[in-house]
């Protein structure tokens, strides 16, 4: 096959997939078409490939620091988070909606994505997508900074988006700038309504606590990588407040 793309095929829709043209590489453990074709399954295709999107594909995506910890996970029951995670890995075949690919020792992680009302300080679930490690590390700059992987993550904004190096740095500034601003604020709220409605969910009782006990948890996780971490000094200034 030239120049073949990876999709997305949820398990129960593989037939679609096959009518289509794509063809099933039991190495890569993932359906391939070829490029020309790709455009009859445009649902299938990672965010790099379709038609109606267009770069950045993967971008920093910090969430503000006295919101670390508030996720589905601290939020729900246990089961009703791994219904969630467990329904986006089967929804994208277990491939990366972003890139395509797989990560070494397990496929996708399951990433929240979060719209922000900067005027009300409102953080407000969109979703829940499936994404290789690389692309997750990229979402979560922070962590990935703080844990020394920046350069392999820019490495892979360039690849991913078609950018030059500069484009990826400013890019990920950009983002450190924006969480500067909204982490300047502590009274921001989480609003994760979309699961309730779409997975019939319910916040746990002890969430919110939960939630707050996590952020302190992180917080300190941070502070203590900043001690040993020198190079992107202005970038981990709000680590050490302890807000």
């Amino acid at each position: 096959m030239r120049n073949p793309i990876p999709l997305c095929v949820p398990f129960e829709q593989r037939a679609i997939a096959a009518r289509h043209g794509a063809l099933f590489d039991r190495d890569q453990k993932c359906w391939l078409i070829e490029q020309d074709r790709a455009s009859v399954l445009e649902a299938f295709l990672p965010y790099r490939y379709r038609r109606d999107r267009s770069a950045p594909y993967i971008r920093p995506w910090m969430v503000p620091q006295s919101l670390w910890g508030h996720n589905l996970r601290a939020l729900l029951a246990r089961e009703d988070w791994d219904r969630i995670r467990k329904d986006t890995y089967a929804r994208a075949g277990s491939r990366c909606r972003v890139c395509g690919g797989r990560g070494p020792r397990w496929p996708v992680e399951a990433d929240e994505g979060w719209d922000y009302d900067d005027t009300r300080r409102i953080q407000t679930l969109k979703g829940v997508i499936a994404l290789c490690p690389d692309c997750h590390a990229v979402r979560h700059w922070g962590k990935t900074m703080t844990e020394g992987r920046s350069e392999q993550a820019l490495d892979w904004m360039v690849e991913i988006n078609g950018w030059t190096r500069a484009q990826a740095r400013q890019c990920a500034d950009d983002a450190m700038a924006l969480w500067h601003r909204r982490s300047d604020h502590t009274d921001w709220q989480c609003d994760i309504a979309w699961a309730v409605r779409t997975y019939g969910v319910q916040t746990l009782t002890a969430g919110e606590a939960e939630a707050r006990r996590i952020n302190r948890q992180f917080v300190a996780q941070a502070q203590a990588r900043f001690e040993v971490r020198h190079d992107r000094r202005d970038d981990l200034d709000h680590f050490v407040t302890g807000r």
